[in-house]
């Protein structure tokens, strides 16, 4: 005869039950990271700032090796090179269309005259519905409660 599996029903637990471990382990997981997360980042930098100071591109130490490398990353800062531009027109080296090609204009929305609009019942908010973006934020804020069971 065979034999019927039993199943082992767990019962469910509460919201409130669930959070009662959670809550301190995050807590302290969390403080726990914090540390090791501000530790990581000073130790990290001090060992570029030794390795770049002593010129050295590797280092292996207690089964670890770490490994410096500097790269440059380029970009313009876009005022200086929008007034570059129109310098250069001005001089020959750069054309009237070359200019507009190179220089657009960008319309935007001015959000404190939209807002005052519509405060002001220019504008109906309604009207304005179906460009709107909602987007729902979660944030969890955690502190070390002044009672201790």
């Amino acid at each position: 005869m065979a034999r019927s599996k039993q199943l082992i029903e767990t019962p469910e637990l509460t919201p409130e039950q669930q959070l009662e471990s959670l809550v301190p382990r995050f807590g302290e997981v969390k403080s726990q990271y914090d540390i090791l997360d501000k530790q990581v980042k000073s130790d990290g930098n001090m060992i570029k700032s030794i390795m770049t100071g002593a010129n050295m591109d590797n280092y292996e130490a207690g089964g670890y090796i770490a490994k410096v490398s500097v790269s440059q990353r380029e970009s313009f800062e876009e005022d200086a090179l929008i007034a570059k531009l129109k310098t250069l027109k001005e001089s020959g080296n750069v054309t009237a269309s070359q200019l507009r090609k190179l220089i657009k204009k960008k319309e935007y929305v001015d959000m404190d005259e939209l807002e005052s609009a519509i405060y002001n019942n220019k504008l109906d908010a309604a009207e304005l519905k179906s460009c709107q973006i909602i987007k729902e934020v979660v944030t969890l804020r955690l502190s070390k409660s002044k009672k201790e069971d």
